[in-house]
């Protein structure tokens, strides 16, 4: 099973595993993190038409693993991870970071993209465990990849940040067509895994119920912090350029026979903006 999934992955650059995870698991884990984003979000009064574009894409809420212990018990559940560090063939893998990925009812599709320029990783064996805490089809913000999209050569930046990407420009950029995508339907249970070069993007939200999707990055444990961009994941415990990216923020995910605790330090105030908004840990 791991061999068929491995080969389509690396031609691919993503694969979705069937039943990974029981529903009634899931059907636990969606309360668990509609309630964590209740609490992390409650000073965000803000309606959906008053957001950015790129926040009306997705409510966002990064490291939720170090409030809650039972999504720390997803986030490293040893399913999830022995198969994020089979597909890029690492020994070992150390989580990046997780978030909460929420696309509410109304919210704007979320633009065409790759994950591995936004890192200050290195190497790049890097890989996406995106968990759907709902069925996802394509009435509720349905996920799609472009195939092979992992090994373009001269990748450029893709920037969701600054608002809509074009499809024209997008296609100038790294000569995709939109209609190469390819788009998973989801069941609850099910677990799309996607390396961190593969493009992807996904549809609006026309129902009336939000889309809650947990997600969690891994990297082969050994990658080492390639450049100067600004990270939480390496400026929090001061890893250098060039140094081995390894510390209490971004713990061994796998293998592992007990869960990490939360790491000491927290996040400086001088980020509150980010802690008030949710998108960061207050404490």
């Amino acid at each position: 099973m791991y061999e068929d999934l491995k080969k389509r992955f690396n031609e691919e650059g993503f694969v979705v595993v069937r039943d990974l995870l029981e529903p009634s698991e899931i059907e636990f884990y969606r309360e668990v993190v509609k309630e964590a984003i209740k609490e992390r979000k409650q000073l965000d009064e803000r309606n959906l038409e008053d957001k950015s574009e790129y926040e009306q894409s997705f409510v966002q809420c990064q490291n939720l693993w170090e409030d809650n212990l039972q999504i720390r018990k997803l986030t490293f559940d040893q399913r999830i991870c022995k198969m994020a560090s089979e597909l890029i063939g690492a020994k070992s893998i150390r989580l990046w970071h997780d978030q909460a990925l929420v696309k509410e009812s109304g919210g704007r599709e979320t633009d065409p993209h790759h994950d591995q320029p936004y890192w200050p990783i290195k190497e790049t064996n890097t890989i996406t465990a995106w968990i759907p805490l709902c069925n996802v089809d394509e009435s509720n913000g349905q996920l799609g990849f472009y195939p092979g999209s992992h090994k373009l050569k001269d990748q450029k930046f893709i920037n969701i940040f600054s608002g809509k990407v074009d499809d024209k420009d997008f296609q100038e950029a790294t000569s995709l067509e939109k209609n190469q995508i390819r788009y998973q339907a989801l069941k609850e249970g099910d677990v799309s895994f996607h390396h961190g070069l593969t493009f992807h993007r996904a549809r609006p939200n026309l129902t009336d119920k939000d889309r809650v999707v947990h997600t969690a990055i891994y990297f082969e444990d050994g990658s080492t912090r390639g450049d100067e961009k600004f990270h939480f994941s390496v400026d929090r415990p001061t890893i250098k350029v060039g140094e081995k990216i390894a510390s209490d923020v971004t713990p061994i995910a796998y293998p592992i026979k007990e869960l990490p605790e939360k790491p000491k330090n927290g996040i400086s105030d001088e980020f509150i903006g980010y802690k008030m908004l949710g998108l960061l840990p207050r404490d």
